[in-house]
Formats: structure tokens, sequence, C-alpha cells
């Protein structure tokens, strides 16, 4: 792979559209594909509450516990991430974890090694090298056209702002997805086969404000027979990490907690 950007990283738009080509998803589609097809009793081994930190699991449509979603939002989603034993995971997943996963890691991490370097914020390159691991959310849209109500706010992912350092999409970027703007007016993010980013929540609490996340949802489509799949990495801190965000000590738990506070 070894994909490098080429242009500077400004996020004057609050998002990025890179030139960086995006990378075939095939593999974690599959596998996903794959997991969502077996019965409720299995996939409900795999929730969130039978994993330890951060958002790992699997949440459901209508789900009234997940930490991951709204029950009314629109979708199923699978978190994986480095901060469990892959062998934890649904079997579905094991020919990424074996074929793609490392990989894919280390591109993310060049890329994002890159923001970095050219937002020259003091401490951060640190930061991100002793603190900050991954986790990709693996989202299923399924067609709208059989739910007998409206979605709340029309939306199949109600608005929000990512708990990431920044968030990353690797395989492309598909119609629907929404971002609120400067002038608080919300704009589409055209569809695209370029690698797509934008700041999150740890990068927001980081620069006390300066850098806002980006606040977004996915509306519902215009052709109701359509579902929509999405892949997204976001970069947090590793479990039992503390760590000193200007004058204030944080651990990686009470990070999360301040997070899920604005919801």
């Amino acid at each position: 792979m070894n994909k490098k950007l080429a242009s500077k990283i400004v996020f004057k738009n609050g998002y990025v559209k890179s030139d960086v080509k995006s990378f075939s998803n095939k593999k974690l589609k599959t596998a996903f594909q794959d997991f969502l097809k077996k019965d409720k009793s299995y996939k409900k081994n795999y929730l969130q509450k039978e994993f330890s930190y951060g958002f790992d699991g699997y949440s459901y449509l209508g789900q009234e516990d997940s930490s991951n979603q709204y029950a009314s939002d629109l979708l199923h989603s699978f978190v994986l991430s480095d901060f469990c034993d892959p062998n934890n995971f649904p079997k579905e997943f094991c020919d990424f974890y074996a074929k793609q996963w490392q990989e894919l890691q280390a591109e993310i991490r060049k890329l994002e090694t890159q923001i970095i370097q050219q937002l020259a914020l003091p401490g951060l390159s640190e930061f991100y090298t002793e603190h900050i691991g991954h986790m990709i959310s693996c989202n299923f849209y399924p067609k709208t056209n059989g739910f007998s109500t409206t979605a709340k706010n029309k939306t199949r992912l109600s608005e929000h702002t990512d708990v990431s350092l920044f968030t990353i999409f690797p395989f492309g970027f598909d119609r629907d997805f929404f971002y609120q703007n400067s002038k608080q007016e919300w704009v589409q993010i055209d569809a695209t086969d370029q690698v797509v980013i934008f700041p999150g929540y740890l990068l927001q609490y980081y620069t006390q404000g300066k850098i806002k996340a980006l606040n977004h949802c996915v509306r519902l489509p215009e052709n109701k027979n359509e579902d929509r799949f999405s892949f997204a990495y976001f970069s947090l801190p590793y479990p039992k990490h503390q760590f000193k965000i200007g004058k204030e000590v944080l651990s990686s738990e009470r990070y999360f907690e301040n997070y899920l506070s604005l919801f």
C-alpha cells in the first residue's frame, strides 16, 4: 500500500477529502455481512457488554443500551479494536485479521502521523505515540422501506461528534453523510473513492476547542430500497493510560466518561 498525503491538511471546512486513493473493503465487508447473517442468539454473544473496554462489540437496530448508537438509529454496527485479543471477536472476522488488519493499521498510522506533523501542535506527536490505539466501526444501514415510522430527525444515524482524535474513512465515502459547517448549516459531503479525514472530540479536547470536532449525521436516503455500508477508523486512548491535556490529568476511562456525558 504505502500511501501518502500529497496535500497539506487543513480542516478548513471541518474535514479533509484527501488525495489518497481508498483501500479495498472487500475482506472486512464480507466478514461483516457473514456476521450479520447469523441468528440473533449468536450475534448477542458479542454485544458490547461482553467486552471490557471502549466500544468493542455488536450494536443492533433498536438497542436501548448501546454506547455506540441511539435506539432510534437505523443501523447495525460492530466495533473491532486493537484493545482486545482478536480471538475474542467472531470467527467471521478471522480472515480480515489474518490478511489485512495489521497492514491497514500501519497505513492508518502513517496517514495520521502526517496529519499530526502538518498540524504542528505542541506535544501532540508524543501524545499520539504513547497513548493512541485504534478501533474500526463497521456500520450497516438496512433499506428504509420496511420501517413503519419516520426515523428520528429524518436520520439513519443521529447527529453527533466522534470520540476519536481523528476519524478516517479508509475505504472511501458514501452519500447521505451530512456535517454542520461554521455557519451551523447542514452540508452533504459528496461520495468519493478517496480517503476522508475529520477531527473528533479528542482533538477538540486536546486543543481546548481551537479545532472543533465535526458534528455530523447520516440522513435518510432518497431511494428507500438502498442499504448502506460504511467503515470508519477512530484513534482512541489505550486502556488504563494516564495523560495530561493542558493542566488536566486524565485517565482513558475518565476521558470516555467525559465524552459520553455529552449525550
